[in-house]
């Protein structure tokens, strides 16, 4: 026997209905996006990784580059280094790589007088063009002979953000201060050494120049393999070097480019002496 529900009863109950539906729908739509979602991605598969970094820069294997370079390194090298780079007064370029030979050529401290000379910065002898073109010939004997070298890093621009591609000054700054402030100075403006070794500022080399010169180590300075900086670390030293050589003086005169420090000794001085003098007239007419 069934029971009649009362009309006024029903009444009630249909907007109680209503409301039920309506808020269940807001959870079951947000299931449905969500499987949509997973199927579309399931669909794509994983993410494809970007373009791989080149963290060096090819070096021409054309021909004609070659065979300049060689002409050019019989008349200015081949003297110290022996006809095919196999040394005679001077090491064998056999397999120092290509950073080596751009990083000397290019920053003036080759062709040297002297091999027992240490190599000093000056203004190159050769032009970009004619230095391109010696560094494709000693590459080219180096893979010729199985025994290529460091080649010339490519400098990525430091980010905001550290990552595998992109390293920070922050990271440069570290790495800078922990390996290579102990001779070039905190500020990169270089020193002395025993036996007369001179350590070069750091005030006029590039980016491209830094990184060749942690791989390739120029006497007296030891070379840091990728056992011991990995590429991405060499990145960041030679990004902090540029923005250091190159970062405004705030604040007042750039004395030695080492901030504060050279400034505030000036002030203590003339402070000092000048309240010296001060104090002193004032005593002496008291």
């Amino acid at each position: 026997m069934s029971t009649a529900v009362p009309s006024s009863e029903r009444g009630w109950r249909r907007p109680l209905a209503a409301l039920r539906r309506k808020a269940m729908g807001g959870p079951l739509a947000l299931v449905g996006v969500a499987v949509a979602l997973f199927a579309v991605l399931a669909w794509a598969g994983p993410a494809q990784a970007g373009p791989p970094v080149h963290w060096t820069v090819p070096v021409s294997t054309k021909p004609a580059d070659i065979q300049a370079g060689n002409v050019l390194f019989n008349e200015h090298c081949s003297a110290c280094h022996g006809v095919g780079a196999v040394g005679a007064s001077a090491p064998s370029l056999l397999n120092v790589g290509p950073a080596a030979v751009d990083f000397f050529v290019a920053t003036g401290r080759m062709p040297l007088n002297s091999p027992k000379a240490q190599p000093m910065r000056n203004k190159p002898y050769f032009s970009p063009k004619q230095i391109a073109e010696i560094v494709a010939y000693v590459n080219a004997l180096d893979v010729a002979h199985g025994t290529p070298g460091p080649g010339i890093p490519n400098v990525v621009a430091a980010c905001k953000t550290q990552s595998a591609e992109c390293p920070t000054l922050s990271e440069g700054n570290q790495l800078f201060l922990l390996n290579c402030a102990q001779c070039h100075d905190a500020s990169g403006s270089g020193g002395m050494l025993s036996q007369g070794y001179v350590i070069p500022s750091l005030r006029d080399a590039t980016a491209t120049q830094v990184a060749e010169a942690i791989r390739v180590g120029p006497r007296p300075m030891p070379n840091f393999g990728p056992g011991q900086l990995t590429d991405q670390q060499v990145m960041a030293v030679a990004d902090y070097v540029t923005w250091l050589s190159h970062r405004p003086d705030r604040g007042g005169l750039g004395i030695a480019h080492f901030g504060p420090v050279p400034e505030g000794f000036v002030a203590i001085i003339f402070g000092l002496g000048i309240l010296l003098v001060i104090s002193r007239l004032i005593g002496n007419r008291g």
